[in-house]
């Protein structure tokens, strides 16, 4: 999966780059961005970078929790599983007698 997933950046990347290769004449023209009070201009090639930049770090941030969810739920599994061998292991103790064999 981390293989497909950084071939796909790649591809994108590299579609980026050819699209700012060719159009280099109309990026170069200013774009006015206003939000509120803010107001700033760009030219339109880095606008399309830069829009890709926050959307692969959103991408980035997506995966990073899911992995950090990830690690927490198999913590907690284990933490189970070595709760159920104790308790597993401490019945077959009780319930066997002296002289008897051991259960299986």
């Amino acid at each position: 999966m981390k293989l497909i997933r950084g071939v796909l950046i790649f591809f994108l990347l590299l579609v980026l780059l050819v699209a700012l290769v060719q159009n280099q004449e109309s990026l170069g023209t200013p774009l006015g961005f206003s939000f509120l009070k803010w107001s700033f201009s760009m030219v339109v090639g880095f606008w399309i970078l830069f829009t890709f930049l926050v959307g692969a770090a959103l991408f980035v941030l997506v995966g990073a929790w899911k992995g950090v969810w990830m690690r927490r739920e198999i913590r907690k599994r284990d933490q189970e599983i070595a709760r159920l061998e104790k308790e597993l292991a401490a019945a077959r103790l009780a319930r066997s007698a002296p002289g008897d064999e051991p259960l299986k």
